[in-house]
């Protein structure tokens, strides 16, 4: 069942909510099914191109924060949050690696391929979005991937007609977990800031969502980071994003 935060109100008790801003990987499209591979794949192709051990994917992985004995992610994990071409950019300072020419490229070549790593979302995302806009709310996308992927992975998943708002790390908006995309998808919608619902699986959503005094900040479990970090800083914990007509 949902969690509801000490003192949180269900959205109904609260007056003018008006809009929703998704985060994108971890919230409408799981995580380890589709990111954690893409990790995995370009870790073992870069331990091949680079004449390394094959157990070096694994150190590389876990330098960036995840475990695999206990398949878990540590809270700062970059691969929870940073843009690909940060992670990109981290693997290739790897002493094993630094100064070896098209890593950044390698890696990029992977977290870029949809057909490989195709993006498998939490549930029947089209259904949720159709009711969610028959009630009136204006619905926006904002993740840290980069603006032209989010639009393609919103319109692979069918979801564009549906959406007022979407932007990734370099659509103008600044960066997570910055408020500048909630100030975006206000503008875009005319809506204010505490009318604004931020829904996401990281840290930086729900640090987002307060920098820009959001109305409401709840957290999905779809993502990896740890749920005693989502409980302190959200209003209310679902175990998914298709959970969350429970709550309004």
């Amino acid at each position: 069942m949902p969690r509801r935060a000490e003192g949180a109100m269900r959205m109904g008790e609260r007056s003018g909510i008006g809009g929703i801003l998704f985060d994108k990987d971890g919230t409408l499209i799981d995580f380890r099914a589709t990111w954690l591979a893409a990790y995995r794949g370009a870790a073992a192709e870069l331990c091949l191109a680079a004449g390394l051990a094959s157990d070096f994917a694994t150190t590389l992985l876990d330098r960036s924060g995840y475990d695999s004995r206990t398949d878990s992610f540590a809270a700062t994990s970059p691969l929870l949050w940073a843009t690909n071409t940060a992670i990109a950019e981290s693997w290739a300072a790897e002493p094993e690696v630094r100064g070896r020419p098209g890593v950044v490229e390698l890696v990029l070549a992977h977290f870029d391929d949809a057909e490989r790593y195709p993006a498998v979302a939490v549930g029947d995302l089209v259904a949720l979005f159709g009711r969610l806009r028959g009630r009136g709310l204006r619905l926006g996308v904002a993740t840290m991937d980069s603006t032209a992927k989010a639009e393609a992975a919103v319109a692979r998943l069918g979801l564009g007609p549906s959406l007022d708002f979407v932007t990734g790390y370099d659509g103008g908006h600044g960066e997570k977990p910055g408020p500048g995309m909630v100030r975006g998808f206000c503008a875009a919608t005319g809506l204010e800031p505490g009318e604004i619902v931020v829904v996401g699986d990281t840290a930086a959503d729900l640090q987002m969502a307060r920098a820009a005094g959001a109305g409401v900040a709840i957290a999905v479990l779809t993502g990896a980071t740890p749920r005693d970090l989502l409980d302190a800083l959200a209003d209310h914990v679902l175990e998914s994003v298709m959970q969350i007509e429970e709550v309004i």
